[in-house]
């Protein structure tokens, strides 16, 4: 396992483009650029790099913002607030999508590509809980993808605010 590459408290430093903490989950690679640590639980923030694949299960967070900013490529993105405010999207490069708690939301990558993310402190501790850590950059292989298994992610995004909602149809 990789030992983290950030400081242990809140200190100025720089990362450069290939650096930060890396996670596979799923056919995707999660780089955490800061989180709670160096933050006093204020934010994290964080890189994710595909290629078009499957939507991540839905959910919600009950304590957690999350934003979607894309850098490269594409995504489709699902949010229901469950108070009649349902949409989907594709978000391309310079596209934003905002998610505020307790909305439902997944997000499938279209075209590859990268997206930078904010959320709420302490959020990217379900991607150390459940991602495989690596030192490889980039877009991970199809031989290198980590597909936890569901009983695993529950029981972390219990622990994580990642509320999965389980039999919810994405829609057009």
């Amino acid at each position: 396992m990789s030992l983290s590459a950030l400081p242990t408290q809140p200190a100025p430093y720089f990362l450069g483009a290939a650096e930060g903490d890396k996670l596979v989950m799923f056919d995707q690679l999660f780089t955490l650029l800061v989180t709670a640590a160096q933050t006093e639980r204020e934010f994290d923030s964080f890189l994710t790099e595909g290629r078009p694949g499957q939507a991540v299960p839905a959910h919600f967070h009950a304590l957690t913002h999350e934003t979607f900013f894309v850098i490269e490529g594409a995504i489709r993105l699902w949010v229901d607030d469950q108070n009649g405010h349902r949409e989907t999207r594709i978000l391309e490069a310079g596209d934003f999508g905002y998610v505020p708690k307790n909305t439902i939301h997944s997000y499938r990558i279209e075209r590859t590509g990268k997206v930078f993310g904010v959320t709420s402190g302490g959020f990217s501790d379900f991607f150390r809980a459940v991602g495989r850590p690596t030192d490889t950059a980039g877009i991970p292989e199809p031989a290198d993808y980590f597909i936890p298994d569901f009983a695993t992610m529950a029981a972390e995004g219990a622990r994580h605010d990642v509320n999965f909602v389980a039999g919810y149809e994405l829609f057009d």
